[in-house]
């Protein structure tokens, strides 16, 4: 009975072969899909000309356009990006009043890009945005993004990742954002859910290991 037993028994050492490339596969594909950090957004500069109180106005003319500075950072040191369009939302009390594309773009490792543009609103109901801030209070403005970039691992890409962000800028009669430093884009629900994966992973692994 032990002899044909025997004939049945596939040796450890080729076992662990067999198991051991498609575990190296999957802890490449996990590495790349999913435990990954996003980039870094930052408006680094926002102008309002309009709300500008130093600036001469006429009551038939109202200027506008949003000026902005846009920073994206990549923060891996291994890995590169791909960005497809990168969308942004101008909102002013919650409502979209301008919208401006990021051309796509290829960013390297540890690399900072930078877009600065200007935008022109419609349907800003500036008469109450002036209110406020000449009532010496803040108009409250708000820049949402969204992207679908892709992480680079030597020769390999992730597949796309759904990044939306978002901050409030607060401008004051100068028609400047208050906040002299950097404003960070950010979202509650940007943190990478892989505890399955890695659960997945592990069990993966220790089953090559028992077998």
């Amino acid at each position: 009975m032990g002899e044909f037993d025997a004939l049945f028994e596939i040796p450890t050492s080729k076992a662990g072969c067999l198991c051991y490339i498609p575990t190296l596969a999957i802890i490449l594909w996990i590495g790349l899909s999913f435990n990954l950090k996003g980039p870094r957004c930052f408006i680094k500069e926002f102008y309002v000309p309009a709300l500008d109180l130093s600036q001469p106005t006429t009551s038939n003319t109202t200027n506008p356009f949003l000026f902005f500075d846009l920073a994206l950072k990549n923060i891996l040191d291994d890995h590169s990006i791909r960005y497809g369009e990168v969308n942004l939302t101008f909102s002013y009390n919650r409502t979209p009043v301008a919208n401006y594309i990021v051309p796509k773009f290829y960013q390297g490792t540890g690399k900072t890009a930078l877009r600065r543009d200007v935008v022109e609103t419609r349907g800003m109901p500036w008469d109450d945005a002036l209110k406020v801030v000449n009532n010496g209070s803040k108009a409250v403005f708000r820049v949402d993004l969204a992207a679908r970039p892709r992480f680079r691992f030597w020769f390999l890409y992730s597949k796309k990742k759904g990044v939306r962000i978002g901050a409030d800028v607060e401008v004051d009669g100068t028609g400047l954002k208050v906040m002299k430093k950097d404003i960070r884009l950010n979202s509650a629900d940007s943190k990478r859910r892989i505890g399955g994966f890695v659960l997945f992973l592990s069990l993966l692994v220790t089953s090559c290991l028992l077998y």
